[in-house]
């Protein structure tokens, strides 16, 4: 008989985890100081002052990286939204060390490239620390230890899907084992060997025989009226309680609550692009869109000779979608498949290991080096940096007559990369609520949209480029 794992290695360890990460970002910091006190001598003989600036650097990025929400559990979420958050908080941190060094007129206990070198050490230390201890973390869940035991409310189409994301991520180290639900119909069923055990009446004493840590809560909105009981239940058995909303509520859900008049509201529909935002957005497209311009063409001189050079036909590849207010406008790719027609009114999507795939086509798709003409479209104003993707025309009129929320995407522009594709949302679409979860990433990033987080999802793309499961 396989011994159970101590129940000590179920519980989140995210407080041990948070601590090991702040000492082993503060030791990136010193080891990279003592590398470069061995290379410069002058930091010897200013040993003071320039522990002084060691010590200060610290401070500032332990802020940052606090601010910057780098210490939370990063259970179940993408690794590349961290990492885009650790590169931007140290950019800020590194900025205010420069400032500090500068006013402090630290010119003669280190130099300028001494300094930029020791900032640049120290982040190529913290990001190698960090991805070792956080492979480590995901083979050690993926083998069935850290766990943390999940009883979904909720069997539904929403609650089967739940199930079905925590099986194809063990490394998150999220294991279901149990469903409860109301329905008469839906009790003894057995989803993919997680058994529909009971409704309400059955809460405590499966949270208690199944020693549950978390009690996941995919219910629709019309069974709100459980919530209280549910909660109840759940604090008596010292049980964490997360709602995951229901796809049918999701332009409900996915807004915020404000106050009007002294009332609480929450805002519908309600587009943050407006005034001085639209302006900003403006500026981030053709300002970092003109840098990426120039630095890709290059590369983009490079592969329209290698698709001219492997296969017939125009290296670019043209199509109609729909843009910003639901007018449509030529987006453009380099062209990854053989010349081929398809019946008027239809698309077959493109596949994993599709034949229509040329050699150098393949390779395009598996970098997302397909996508890069499209720096074009938004120097031409009709496309975004980043923003929710624009779909076929014949997808688009499928769509937003089976989701709700789905035509609101168009109210803003269109982008190369998005809130939905960091999270590994992207690729084939197999079933509605695929399409769905993009749907409510795309709302979610038009009613929370900054600055920073377009800057988080550019960075989070370009590692996503070498991590994503869903490139091909």
């Amino acid at each position: 008989m396989i011994e159970a794992p101590s129940r000590f290695l179920n519980r989140d360890h995210s407080g041990i985890i948070e601590f090991i990460n702040r000492g082993l970002d503060i030791a990136a910091i010193v080891i990279a100081a003592a590398i470069i006190s061995q290379v410069d001598a002058t930091l010897e003989m200013n040993r003071h002052d320039w522990i002084i600036l060691v010590l200060v650097n610290a401070l500032i990025t332990m802020i940052f990286f606090q601010q910057s929400e780098l210490y939370r559990s990063w259970r179940g979420r993408p690794y590349s939204d961290q990492f885009s958050r650790l590169l931007l908080a140290w950019s800020l941190a590194s900025t205010a060390t420069l400032a500090v060094w500068h006013l402090l007129e630290f010119q003669d206990v280190i130099d300028f490239t001494a300094l930029i070198s020791w900032l640049l050490l120290e982040i190529f230390l913290t990001v190698f620390q960090r991805v070792l201890l956080y492979l480590s973390i995901r083979i050690y869940r993926a083998q069935g230890r850290n766990r943390k035991l999940i009883v979904i409310y909720g069997a539904g189409a929403l609650g089967q899907s739940i199930l079905a994301q925590c099986r194809r991520s063990p490394e998150s180290g999220y294991q279901v084992v149990a469903f409860l639900d109301d329905d008469p119909r839906l009790v003894d069923g057995n989803h993919d060997g997680v058994t529909v055990v009971g409704g309400l009446s059955m809460m405590t004493s499966v949270l208690r025989n199944q020693d549950a840590d978390e009690l996941w809560i995919a219910l629709p909105l019309s069974a709100t009226e459980k919530l209280p009981k549910i909660l109840e239940i759940a604090e008596t058995n010292r049980c964490s309680v997360r709602l995951f909303p229901d796809l049918l509520g999701l332009t409900l859900l996915n807004h915020s609550v404000s106050e009007l008049l002294g009332f609480p509201i929450i805002d519908l529909n309600v587009d943050r692009m407006q005034g001085m935002n639209r302006w900003l957005k403006e500026i981030e497209d053709k300002v970092l869109g003109a840098m990426f311009f120039l630095v890709a063409l290059p590369v983009v001189a490079l592969i329209a000779v290698l698709i001219k050079l492997t296969s017939r036909g125009p290296v670019l590849f043209k199509q109609r979608r729909i843009g910003w207010d639901g007018k449509p406008f030529t987006i453009y790719k380099f062209r990854t498949m053989v010349n081929h027609h398809e019946p008027v009114g239809t698309l077959l999507q493109a596949q994993r290991n599709d034949a229509r795939f040329t050699r150098v086509g393949r390779w395009l798709r598996r970098f997302s080096l397909d996508e890069v003409p499209q720096i074009y479209n938004v120097l031409q104003g009709r496309m975004s940096l980043v923003g929710p993707r624009p779909h076929a025309v014949e997808h688009d009129s499928i769509y937003q007559r089976q989701i709700e929320g789905y035509i609101r995407r168009n109210r803003v522009k269109p982008g190369i990369t998005g809130w939905a594709q960091i999270n590994d949302l992207r690729g084939e679409i197999e079933t509605l609520d695929d399409m769905a979860r993009r749907v409510k990433h795309d709302l979610y990033y038009i009613e929370h949209w900054s600055l920073w987080l377009d800057l988080r999802i550019l960075l989070a793309t370009f590692l996503k480029i070498f991590l994503s499961k869903k490139a091909w």
